[in-house]
């Protein structure tokens, strides 16, 4: 999953985007989820205390949608998510 993964910086924050699997193990397990945080290492925490499976240690990608950078700008430190590839607003994502 490592090229479905992206970073952006504004400012003093890194915003992380990530396609990754929840621990539920459903079958549509699969979920964009972006957050701002101060590194990237500080997000991949912050996944992973949402449940998320795999994070991996580097963006490979420095491009992310205008809207998920929105979104995420709107509460640092908050995780969000949708169903990948679903046409639904951004939620936070249950701790």
């Amino acid at each position: 999953m490592g090229d479905m993964t992206a970073k952006a910086r504004v400012a003093d924050l890194v915003i992380a985007y990530a396609v990754l699997v929840d621990a539920s193990n459903a079958c549509d397990a699969l979920d964009e989820v972006l957050v701002a945080s101060d590194s990237w290492t500080a997000a991949r925490d912050l996944l992973g205390a949402c449940g998320y499976l795999r994070v991996p240690r580097r963006a490979m990608r420095n491009k992310i949608l205008a809207e998920a950078v929105e979104t995420a700008l709107t509460n640092p430190g908050i995780v969000f998510r949708k169903r990948f590839r679903a046409d639904t607003p951004w939620t936070p994502a249950a701790t």
